[in-house]
């Protein structure tokens, strides 16, 4: 082995080696730090949008997304996994109205794209698993200003069925056993008004490349084709793109990252060349108030109404192993985990103003620092299961297997039965405890006085020694 001031593997390091290695790391643990900054920026972002959201939007249910509490007693449920690696952990609430609108809502359309980012990212690796390929179809369609959007999406909707629907298309679909996924994306321009495109992925279980030419041309004249039924048209050089390959799995890594950038924030204030995502035009109605992009947001409310973002060929679901979920099920799961928390009605109305700081706060500090933000603002809250909720959550072991019965019963009940036992609860217990202040010759405490009210509960009647209806 060779000595101090040899060049051995064993030998030590220098201190020069040990301060680039300390460095890099510094460097690395900054651009984690920087990130999950930009996340929790463009968290509050989200948020803060839904809320001003609220007050122009021409949809009932998204006006009520994230703020109003499915709940008879009208309080909210906070939840928090704890992460892993240092990574932070996550933070939901339940119990709330989602609107489940991936166009129109900032904070329900981050988690539904998302969840389709990562399917076409399955799709895409298993597709390559079993040795196919795949190609980028891309439609697009002259337009102008005066025409509005519902013309538009009129026109693109009946000549993507007038394709799809077509024998030609059937032919070369079974022919090369091929499948697909459509999405639609949108923007608008001042001087071009509307612009709706569409982006398909084809599937094939088997080199595609030299049926290329046979598949553009076939799609041109059945594109054309349809389009002409609402009066539009497309030329060859722009109205249809096909690619394969390398370029594909390009363009269309490009569009799986524009779904999931909305988790960071991707579409506010991104325009470009005068161009506007729907949620960029939002951004700025919502920064400027300015009546013409407020005019231009509804519009868009109305004409995207019934639009999915993504359309999976019959059966691809089913062949690679996914499991169907709609919209409107992704925005409603929260984060599930652990309960950090339950919030009254009253602390909900407190909290709903800056609910985004209190799921970071939960996210990168776990349920003692929810308590901790819910007490530094003299907010109540309940932290606490009852024997039969633990009975549904636990595994009893065998020395307690008395509670398996329980276990099943609960385990069949209807939430909305236990939401009624939990707050038949509340109700009585703070019942007791004004009956007991009462008996001992105090003032009823604001805190049972307000959580009897509140769930309409029943307060015991001490002149005649029965219950009475509290305000009757």
């Amino acid at each position: 082995m060779s000595g101090p001031s040899g060049g051995a593997a064993g030998a030590p390091l220098g201190n020069d080696a040990i301060s680039a290695f300390t460095a890099g790391q510094d460097h690395r643990h900054d651009l984690a730090r920087e990130f999950r900054e930009r996340q929790d920026q463009a968290f509050r972002e989200k948020y803060a949008a839904r809320r001003k959201l609220a007050k122009i939007t021409t949809l009932p249910r998204v006006a009520r997304c994230g703020r109003v509490s499915i709940n008879t007693g009208g309080e909210v449920s906070l939840h928090h996994t704890p992460g892993t690696g240092g990574e932070p952990g996550t933070a939901g609430f339940g119990g709330l109205v989602t609107c489940g609108s991936v166009w129109d809502c900032p904070v329900c359309s981050a988690k539904i794209s998302a969840k389709r980012a990562k399917e076409l990212q399955h799709l895409i690796n298993w597709n390559a698993e079993r040795g196919g390929s795949v190609a980028l179809l891309s439609l697009t369609m002259s337009h102008h200003k005066a025409h509005s959007l519902r013309e538009v999406r009129r026109a693109l909707t009946r000549a993507w069925r007038h394709l799809t629907k077509a024998r030609a298309w059937q032919e070369l679909k079974q022919l090369l056993g091929m499948d697909y996924v459509r999405g639609i994306d949108s923007t608008r321009t001042d001087a071009n008004g509307w612009h709706l495109h569409i982006h398909a992925l084809l599937i094939f279980p088997a080199d595609v490349s030299p049926r290329v030419p046979e598949l553009v041309a076939t799609i041109y004249k059945l594109w054309t084709a349809g389009l002409a039924k609402s009066g539009f048209t497309a030329s060859f050089e722009h109205g249809v793109d096909v690619r394969v390959g390398t370029g594909a799995l390009e363009k269309m890594a490009k569009y799986i990252s524009k779904l999931a950038f909305e988790t960071v924030g991707g579409r506010w204030k991104q325009g470009k060349n005068g161009s506007r995502t729907p949620f960029e035009i939002l951004a700025d109605a919502l920064e400027t108030g300015d009546e013409r992009d407020i005019a231009l947001w509804q519009e868009w409310e109305q004409g995207s109404k019934g639009m999915q973002q993504l359309v999976w060929s019959n059966g691809l679901k089913a062949k690679c192993k996914l499991e169907e979920i709609d919209d409107e099920t992704i925005a409603e799961e929260n984060a599930g985990g652990e309960l950090a928390a339950v919030l009254p009605a009253r602390t909900w109305r407190k909290v709903y103003p800056e609910a985004e700081d209190l799921l970071l706060a939960t996210r990168h500090g776990g349920v003692p620092a929810a308590h901790a933000w819910l007490d530094a603002r003299g907010l109540d809250f309940e932290f606490e299961t009852d024997t039969t909720e633990r009975a549904v959550q636990l595994d009893d072991p065998p020395e307690r297997q008395p509670f398996g019965w329980l276990k099943a019963a609960l385990a069949a009940e209807d939430p909305e039965q236990r939401r009624a036992r939990r707050r038949w609860f509340t109700t009585h217990r703070f019942a007791e405890q004004r009956f007991t202040e009462q008996r001992s010759g105090q003032d009823p405490s604001p805190d049972s006085r307000s959580r009897i009210a509140e769930v309409g509960g029943v307060a015991p009647d001490t002149s005649t020694g029965r219950q009475a209806k509290q305000g009757g």
